[in-house]
């Protein structure tokens, strides 16, 4: 990667060039997904996060009259509504901050899908998922869409194959996301968040590593 990246440069906030420079690398996937959540705690860390944990009380509130299989498809439509008009009203009384904006339309999606599903999870799961959607749309937000092109250009991958990355790369934020959405949607708002713990684990140096050859990616191919 050459030095002083157009793409790179346009990357704000703590983290976010390392998720650049793996991705760009082919590193393992874990790896860049741990970077991510890495740098989506620091988010959770800066800025306001009151919304998001307002939002998700109300992605709550609404799925919980969904619980009867008698009534679910009768009350589906008004729970949805419900469930956007009492976001709104918070994303006012937050002032529409990034990471409120984000949570509510994480919160739509995570709504329709367990709809879809016909079978309400319990709280923890619908963290889980709630907490995947918005890592997912805050990685775009911050790294993605202003360098989308870049990791493309030094992966040498095609979009067709970029899609794919990006999608297991969002298949490896799931796991995390269940360790992080503990503290982050916590009653306790004096928790820290932190990041999840890693999943890639670097295998041990050894002397006979050391004196492989050094592989030329264009060999690869």
């Amino acid at each position: 990667m050459p030095d002083g990246d157009r793409f790179e440069r346009k990357l704000r906030g703590k983290g976010w060039r390392s998720v650049y420079r793996l991705g760009c690398s082919g590193a393992p996937i874990n790896a860049v997904a741990d970077r991510v959540m890495g740098a989506v705690a620091n988010v959770f860390r800066t800025d306001p996060i009151e919304g998001v944990r307002k939002i998700f009380a109300a992605l709550l509130e609404s799925l919980d009259p969904l619980r009867d299989p008698l009534f679910r498809e009768h009350l589906s439509q008004h729970a949805f509504y419900q469930l956007t008009s009492n976001v709104q009203a918070i994303l006012a009384d937050e002032v529409f901050s990034e990471p409120s904006r984000l949570s509510e339309s994480a919160a739509l999606q995570t709504f329709n899908e367990i709809d879809r599903s016909g079978q309400i999870p319990s709280r923890d799961v619908i963290a889980q998922q709630f907490t995947k959607e918005l890592v997912c749309r805050l990685a775009e937000r911050h790294c993605l869409s202003a360098a989308r092109e870049g990791i493309m250009e030094n992966s040498g991958r095609s979009q067709l194959e970029q899609l794919k990355w990006e999608g297991e790369l969002k298949k490896a934020i799931s796991e995390p996301c269940a360790s992080l959405s503990k503290s982050l949607l916590s009653e306790d708002s004096d928790r820290v968040i932190r990041a999840p713990r890693r999943q890639f684990k670097p295998a041990p140096m050894t002397l006979e590593a050391l004196n492989e050859p050094l592989q030329v990616r264009g060999d690869s191919r």
